[in-house]
């Protein structure tokens, strides 16, 4: 299913004049530590939704490419048990954003997400996020590491991924647009670079793009849908 949906904000961040938080090692702006947008927000309907069903077992989940935890401490405060992945030490960074509030905190770990431990705590997972990060990785890098995620996961659990689009203002003289996905890995045009704060090469997606990323992970598709930025999100499940 591929549908258009809406961020519950403005997406402000993309204003010069309000303070934005720049994520590790020039990969765009850590969005999740200043809003939670849609695909944030259905990752914690589903996990107030898992523990409705079953309310002695608290849910869990795997924050990956976490940044500053934003989406993880969303996640704890929902009552989920929550191990959060960067490859960038944000352990202290999450630590401060729970200094004086009473919810039990999240593990972080310090690994790449295209080699995870094979143990990682809480596992299998009810929920796992991956936000505004595959794009750093070509293409066959994501299905495997897409693929591997997948061994984490809870019968009846959810993926929740998101990518940078194709059809999104980064596109704007990106030099692979042309290109077909499995090809597609380049440096933004120096204006987007600048203006979006990612000095990586990146693969911009479609739509269809994601739909076959996780059909070639072994996922089947609950939900694809643009934000009005242009940004391809997906919910998918084993």
């Amino acid at each position: 299913m591929v549908s258009k949906n809406s961020d519950k904000s403005n997406e402000p961040w993309l204003d010069e004049r309000t303070r934005r938080r720049v994520a590790s090692a020039g990969q765009g702006i850590d969005v999740a530590s200043q809003r939670a947008d849609d695909l944030d927000e259905r990752c914690l309907a589903f996990l107030d939704a898992r523990f409705a069903q079953s309310p002695a077992t608290r849910p869990s989940a795997l924050d990956l490419a976490c940044g500053r935890g934003g989406q993880t401490l969303r996640m704890v405060a929902c009552g989920a048990l929550v191990t959060a992945v960067d490859r960038h030490d944000h352990g202290a960074d999450i630590q401060r954003a729970l200094t004086g509030r009473p919810i039990q905190p999240p593990i972080f770990i310090q690994a790449d997400m295209r080699a995870l431990p094979k143990a990682l705590p809480h596992a299998p997972y009810d929920a796992i996020i991956c936000q505004r990060a595959i794009h750093y990785l070509r293409y066959s890098e994501a299905v495997t590491a897409v693929h591997a995620w997948t061994h984490y996961l809870k019968p009846g659990g959810r993926v929740f991924l998101s990518a940078s689009g194709l059809g999104s203002e980064l596109g704007r003289r990106y030099p692979h647009k042309d290109r077909p996905i499995v090809e597609r890995f380049a440096y933004l045009a120096p204006d987007m670079a600048h203006r979006h704060a990612i000095q990586q090469p990146v693969c911009l997606y479609e739509a269809m793009d994601i739909v076959d990323l996780l059909h070639a992970a072994g996922l089947g598709i609950v939900d694809v849908f643009l934000s009005p930025f242009g940004n391809v999100k997906s919910i998918a499940f084993i």
